[in-house]
C-alpha cells in the first residue's frame, strides 16, 4: 500500500466521478474543483489542497479529502486549545492537516472514499506512518459520523464531541401539522413571528436548480457580505465561487429562498439539497426586518422539507435558539492525531473532561424539548 498526496482534485477527476460521493452534496468533484478555480482554497486562504491518495499495485484504490492548513479559519471545530498547547512547548502548530468539507460544518458518512473494499487496520496503520514523515504538527478529521469516528478513535485518532441542531420530518402533512406537535408556547411564538411578516406584506419566492440565475446570485452575495460585515467575520467564499457554481451540475442541488415586500427585494437564504437532507448554509438581508432571519433560515426550509418529503433540515453550526423552532440537539464527532507524543496524554485528559461537559450540556438542552411528546 502506497500513500501520497496531490495538489489538486483535478488530478483525480476520473476517480472522483465514480467514487467521491457522500450523503451531503458538498462531496463531489464539481464542489472541490470550483473552490480551487475561484481561489477559495489556496495559499492565500490558508486552505491548500493536499488530498491523500491510497494506491495498491500502482492503482488508486481510495482518497481522503485533505488540506494543509496555515490557520484555523472556517473549520467550526475550534482548536485554540491545541494551538496553545503546541505554543507552550515551543512547537509550531501550523501547518497542520485537515480532512473536512471547506467552510462547511456538515457531517459526512465517510472519511475514506474507496473504489473497492479496504482493510481499515492496514490503511490506518500505514496512514499513521505516513503522517509521521510529513512536516505537520497534527491531522484533524472534522464532522464525520459516529461509526467512523469510533473506528478512528481505536487507532489513535482521538475523538472529540460537539453539538449541532437538526430538524426531523415526522411525516408531517403540512406546516400546521408540524406546529400542532409543538408545545403551546413554542407554537404560539412561531405563529406570532410568521404573522408579523405576513401583516407587513412580505412574501417569499423559492427558486431551485436552473431557475436560479446570475442576478439571483448577485443579490444573494450582497446579502452574504452584509451578514459577514455585521459579524466582523471573513468572507470565505467569493462571488466567483457562486457564479461558477450555477454553471455546473451542482446547481441542481441549489435552493434560494428570497423575501420581498411588494417588488422590493429584502433578503434571502441559500440551501443545498442532499440525498435526504436540506442543508441551510448562508443568509443575509439588505433591509433589517424583525423575524426575517427565522423565516428565511428555518420556517421556509421546514415548509419546503415537508412539501417535498425531505427527512431532515440542517441549518448550520451552533444556536440554542433553534430548539424553540423544532431543532433537536445532537452530538457531532471529530478526530485528532498529534505528532508530538508528549502532548497525547494531556490532550486526551482535556478531551475526556470536555466530553463530560458536552454530554452534560446535551442532557440539559434536551430538557427544553419543544415537542408535546
Amino acid at each position: 500500500m502506497k500513500i501520497s498526496t496531490i495538489s489538486s482534485i483535478n488530478e483525480l477527476k476520473e476517480f472522483c466521478e465514480k467514487s467521491f460521493h457522500d450523503k451531503p452534496p458538498f462531496i463531489n468533484f464539481d464542489f472541490f474543483i470550483n473552490l480551487e478555480k475561484t481561489k477559495c482554497t489556496d495559499q492565500k486562504s490558508g486552505w491548500i489542497p493536499e488530498h491523500i491518495v491510497i494506491e495498491k499495485k500502482k492503482s488508486i484504490i481510495a482518497i481522503i479529502p485533505n488540506f494543509k492548513k496555515f490557520n484555523s479559519s472556517g473549520e467550526y471545530v475550534f482548536d485554540h486549545i491545541f494551538a496553545n498547547a503546541h505554543h507552550q512547548l515551543g512547537i509550531n502548530y501550523f501547518p497542520k492537516y485537515l480532512s473536512a468539507i471547506p467552510f462547511t460544518p456538515v457531517s459526512r458518512e465517510k472519511f475514506i472514499y474507496p473504489k473497492e473494499k479496504i482493510n481499515n487496520e492496514e490503511l490506518l496503520n500505514n496512514l499513521t506512518d505516513f503522517l509521521m514523515k510529513k512536516g505537520i504538527s497534527s491531522f484533524h478529521i472534522n464532522f464525520i459520523n459516529k461509526k467512523n469516528s469510533n473506528l478512528l478513535n481505536t487507532y489513535g485518532f482521538t475523538q472529540r464531541l460537539g453539538i449541532q441542531y437538526f430538524w426531523y420530518n415526522r411525516l408531517y402533512k403540512d406546516f400546521n401539522d408540524y406546529l400542532s406537535k409543538l408545545k403551546r408556547n413554542k407554537r404560539k411564538n412561531i405563529v406570532k413571528e410568521r404573522e408579523y411578516l405576513k401583516n407587513l406584506g412580505i412574501t417569499f419566492l423559492i427558486k431551485k436548480g436552473r431557475e436560479i440565475n446570475v442576478d439571483d446570485i448577485n443579490l444573494f452575495y450582497m446579502c452574504y457580505l452584509n451578514t459577514i460585515n455585521k459579524k466582523w467575520s471573513i468572507p470565505y467564499l467569493n462571488d466567483s465561487f457562486f457564479t461558477e457554481l450555477i454553471k455546473t451540475n451542482q446547481v441542481e442541488k441549489l435552493l434560494i429562498i428570497q423575501a420581498f415586500k411588494k417588488n422590493k427585494f429584502l433578503g434571502c437564504s441559500i440551501h443545498f439539497l442532499g440525498l435526504d437532507t436540506l442543508y441551510g448554509r448562508y443568509w443575509g438581508c439588505l433591509e433589517e426586518v424583525k423575524f426575517l432571519h427565522f423565516e428565511l433560515c428555518y420556517y421556509q426550509a421546514i415548509e419546503f422539507a415537508i412539501k417535498n418529503g425531505i427527512q431532515k433540515v440542517e441549518a448550520g453550526a451552533q444556536g440554542e435558539h433553534k430548539i424553540a423552532r423544532g431543532y433537536i440537539p445532537e452530538l457531532t464527532f471529530s478526530n485528532h492525531w498529534f505528532k508530538t507524543k508528549s502532548l497525547e496524554e494531556p490532550i486526551k485528559v482535556f478531551l475526556k473532561e470536555e466530553r463530560k461537559k458536552v454530554n452534560e450540556s446535551l442532557k440539559y438542552l434536551n430538557e427544553y424539548n419543544p415537542f408535546n411528546d
